[in-house]
């Protein structure tokens, strides 16, 4: 008996001696059913965060990251910021059209999100005191990890290659980072090339009346800056990025080019616009109605120019440079479209979708 007992003993010390020395079981993440494994980053506004080690599905809190989550890996995007419209339909993966809607501003349903059950939350934009107490906020009210990018057109590469690292999508984001270095190490030659006197004004319209425009400057306006040209509205932009002027106002600028993006919340195309704009008796004389140089922006299914301010505008500088600079441009806008769409939006452009994109 004694034996036994000593032998039931010695099993129950060897029994825990295993335990101790045994590597702890890795408890099972609510979000990913997966493992609990987690890496602490640094975000690119500096913040440490701890997220997941590994990130199948991410939320999108805005809409330069849900572009920049597409554009990087569509399978972990969990959801738009808005139910899309056809047009924008037609040049996304049929896959992903009728992503949930998470909705936007003080619409956002937040409830949904967390019972969706993201790993984690994506926001980019500019980075600044306010937008980092925001993502503080937010990772508080929701429980999940919030990643800031910086948004600025310029910091494109870096947030790719950070968002890539990050997501496990390390190829993708390289191949999107050094288009982006290529664009701008390109538009720095091409923006010296044109002689200073060969400078040209230029005004940017928005909205259904075109009179909401982008001041030099700010966010809005970036493109237009970026490839040199002179944005006529060289105004202070006050609390917000767009300013509302008048006809009179753009009648004295007389800008020898005019783009214009349409009202997208109204259905009013970049097209349209410009049908309004050079039908309008008032604007017969300006220099960019007389020579023809009234330009309507691309922007499906984001756009080329601005709203949002995003890496979708990357091939906005292209465009750009060529209907303002066009004895500088020697590329193919046809070529360098089809090139674009194929890596950023992941489609093979057809002939038909090419002249829908130039004439929405």
């Amino acid at each position: 008996m004694k034996k036994h007992l000593w032998l039931v003993a010695i099993l129950i010390i060897a029994m825990a001696l295993f335990a101790a020395c045994a590597p702890a079981q890795e408890a099972e993440n609510p979000n990913d059913g997966v493992n609990a494994e987690t890496v602490t980053i640094t975000d690119m506004a500096g913040r440490e965060v701890t997220i997941p080690a590994t990130i199948e599905k991410a939320y999108s809190h805005g809409q330069v990251s849900t572009i920049m989550l597409y554009q990087l890996a569509p399978d972990k995007l969990l959801g738009w910021n808005y139910e899309l419209n056809d047009l924008e339909k037609a040049f996304i993966l049929e896959e992903y059209q009728n992503l949930t809607a998470y909705g936007m501003g003080d619409a956002v349903n937040y409830e949904a999100i967390i019972a969706d059950g993201p790993q984690i939350v994506i926001n980019a934009g500019t980075i600044d005191d306010g937008a980092i107490a925001d993502a503080d906020a937010l990772q508080e009210q929701l429980g999940i990890p919030v990643v800031l990018l910086n948004g600025d057109l310029d910091q494109s590469a870096a947030a790719f290659r950070f968002l890539g690292e990050i997501l496990g999508e390390e190829e993708q984001a390289e191949a999107l980072a050094t288009y982006a270095e290529d664009t701008l190490a390109w538009l720095e030659t091409a923006v010296a090339s044109v002689p200073e006197d060969a400078k040209v004004t230029v005004y940017y319209g928005n909205g259904e009346t075109s009179l909401n425009t982008a001041p030099a400057g700010s966010s809005h306006a970036q493109v237009l800056d970026m490839v040199g040209a002179i944005n006529v509205a060289n105004l202070e932009a006050g609390s917000g990025s767009r300013i509302d002027v008048s006809k009179e106002q753009v009648l004295e600028w007389n800008p020898e080019v005019v783009i214009l993006n349409g009202e997208p919340k109204e259905d009013f195309t970049a097209n349209a616009a410009v049908e309004a704009f050079i039908s309008d008796p008032d604007y017969a004389t300006v220099s960019a109605v007389q020579n023809n140089q009234v330009y309507g922006s691309p922007k499906t299914p984001f756009s080329w120019i601005d709203r949002p301010p995003g890496p979708n505008r990357l091939i906005g500088l292209r465009w750009a440079f060529s209907v303002i600079y066009p004895d500088y441009a020697d590329y193919d806008m046809d070529t360098v479209t089809r090139e674009f769409y194929q890596l950023f939006y992941h489609m093979d452009l057809t002939d038909e979708q090419m002249e829908l994109l130039m004439t929405a």
